[in-house]
């Protein structure tokens, strides 16, 4: 046990039953501070089930029936770390594996949390030496402030993301819209209507423009500023991310918390397997993991000349359609090598054919780079061929 994780323990977070209704947990997410959870525990039979995260609030499902629907089937399983084995290595990966704003710890059947502020204020002086440029995802996707939120949704799907760079008709940053700004804004009004309470904004719909529910001014920084530096801006603006801009304001890249914490867990576990495994609303059984690791393993050991010491995180999301028995699957892929970082996203029906699209698509992305490289290698000795005339 690390003991200065334990200091980090916290017992203020709000609890309601499985068996209770989704009509008794709104009126909780007004209740919570924006600086420690986004998230409530559910209990059952006096044990921690899972919790609810706001997000999955915005189901149709739930907010039809509210007063009939159980917590339970709103909520998510989560990891439950006991408190003699609490490590660095282990809390990174259930804030991970989880991705929820706290991971639940337990002692002597009692429960506490340790939020993800508190854990990224402690790990400040780690960061200090670490840059934007280092975890950033360069591949941001953009929607144009004049957009619908209908169309801002229908983008989060596709990539598999829950925010975008807001941009004006010169792609420079003015805003930020995420799933939350959605439903604070268009969703929680309704809801409050459906509950019976004060009427709310019942004339905003998903046609309203992006940057009448974005949340700006945008919060921003520069590749070369230090993680430590973009924690700072995160806690103090209360925000999960910061968009990496130029000069001219024109997006570069983005870093969020997650992505903060997987350079983390890359130091805080070196010798473990290079491929992490994360999945959302489905359950692989060992043939389809070790199908999988076998994929992502000779995927690595192809480009592993070129690549160097490298990193993978795979998150594997079920959506609800099914096609001939198969679920559609979206797969999103971060590989981390010291020759930069690689994103890739995909869907298909059937996990090994979503994760083979998306392979694709990675492999692409790495091919560009090194037809990159060759291109700068030519035409540097190209110039020293002309030089020694």
């Amino acid at each position: 046990m690390e003991d200065w994780l334990k200091e980090l323990i916290r017992y203020d977070f709000e609890i309601v039953n499985a068996e209770d209704t989704i009509s008794k947990v709104f009126p909780l997410l007004d209740k919570l501070d924006q600086d420690k959870a986004g998230a409530i525990l559910v209990m059952e039979d006096g044990k921690v089930y899972g919790v609810v995260r706001e997000k999955d609030l915005l189901r149709t499902s739930v907010l039809v029936n509210p007063h009939e629907t159980k917590v339970k089937s709103a909520a998510i399983k989560t990891g439950i770390i006991n408190v003699s084995e609490l490590t660095l290595e282990k809390v990174l990966r259930r804030f991970i594996e989880d991705s929820t704003p706290f991971v639940v710890v337990k002692e002597n059947g009692k429960y506490g949390v340790i939020y993800i502020n508190d854990l990224l204020e402690a790990l400040k002086d780690r960061l200090k030496d670490k840059k934007a440029r280092d975890v950033m995802n360069p591949n941001v996707v953009t929607i144009n402030a004049h957009e619908s939120a209908a169309k801002a949704l229908a983008l989060m799907r596709t990539n598999g993301i829950d925010r975008l760079v807001v941009v004006d008709d010169s792609h420079r940053v003015v805003g930020v819209i995420t799933g939350k700004d959605i439903i604070d804004r268009i969703v929680a009004p309704r809801r409050r209507a459906r509950l019976g309470e004060e009427k709310g904004e019942k004339d905003k719909t998903l046609s309203i423009m992006v940057e009448s529910i974005m949340s700006y001014p945008p919060v921003t920084a520069e590749r070369m500023d230090s993680l430590a530096d973009i924690v700072e801006q995160m806690l103090e603006h209360k925000v999960s991310s910061v968009v990496i801009v130029s000069k001219d304001n024109i997006p570069e890249g983005i870093v969020t918390k997650k992505d903060i914490l997987e350079s983390l867990i890359r130091e805080a576990a070196p010798s473990q397997l290079k491929v992490e495994l994360v999945t959302r609303d489905i359950t692989l059984d060992e043939f389809d993991k070790e199908a999988i690791n076998k994929d992502l393993e000779n995927f690595m050991r192809k480009f592993g000349e070129f690549l160097g010491e490298s990193y993978m995180f795979v998150y594997i999301k079920r959506h609800k359609d099914v096609f001939r028995a198969l679920p559609l699957i979206h797969v999103r892929m971060k590989l981390t090598s010291e020759r930069g970082t690689f994103f890739a996203s995909g869907e298909g029906w059937g996990v090994e054919y979503a994760i083979h699209a998306t392979l694709k698509k990675l492999e692409r992305e790495i091919l560009k780079e090194k037809e990159l490289l060759l291109d700068h290698k030519m035409i540097r000795r190209f110039y020293e061929e002309v030089l020694e005339f």
